[in-house]
């Protein structure tokens, strides 16, 4: 016979390892310090491409409209100014990425644990139902009296 709280409880499993399984997928496989180190590297790389594709638009457009005015001292204060506005952006960048990737793990987290719950409620339901389908004779004695 199908118990219908059983097959309720397995469905709602389902739908939530469904919905919410890539999200905490990478929790089970690397540690917090894992995580947020790869979360800061792959912002360290990102934060650097989007900050090298802005700061190249810029001096375009720059060396672009002041083409004939353009010395050394101009270059080298534009390499200056680009590398102390890098090193401040990436910084944020970096530590902005860790803080929401430490955010992100301890959601993780939190969902393996209600899924687990999940699984002992389940796992408690198999054994009951093993129980009362055994004969009265195999059964515990304890449960007899």
């Amino acid at each position: 016979m199908i118990n219908e709280e059983r097959v309720k409880h397995m469905t709602s499993m389902a739908i939530f390892e469904k919905e919410l399984g890539p999200e905490y997928q990478p929790m089970l496989r690397y540690s917090k310090k894992e995580y947020i180190a790869l979360h800061g590297w792959g912002g360290f790389l990102a934060g650097t491409v989007f900050f090298a594709v802005i700061y190249v638009g810029i001096v375009l457009y720059i060396t672009g409209n002041i083409l004939e005015n353009i010395t050394t001292m101009y270059i080298l204060l534009m390499i200056l100014i680009g590398l102390l506005v890098y090193a401040l952006y990436i910084i944020v960048h970096v530590h902005n990425t860790r803080r929401r990737a430490a955010k992100q793990y301890r959601m993780g987290k939190r969902l393996i644990k209600e899924l687990a719950a999940k699984y002992s409620k389940l796992n408690l339901m198999y054994e009951d139902e093993a129980q009362q389908t055994k004969p009265l004779l195999a059964r515990n004695k304890e449960e007899i009296y």
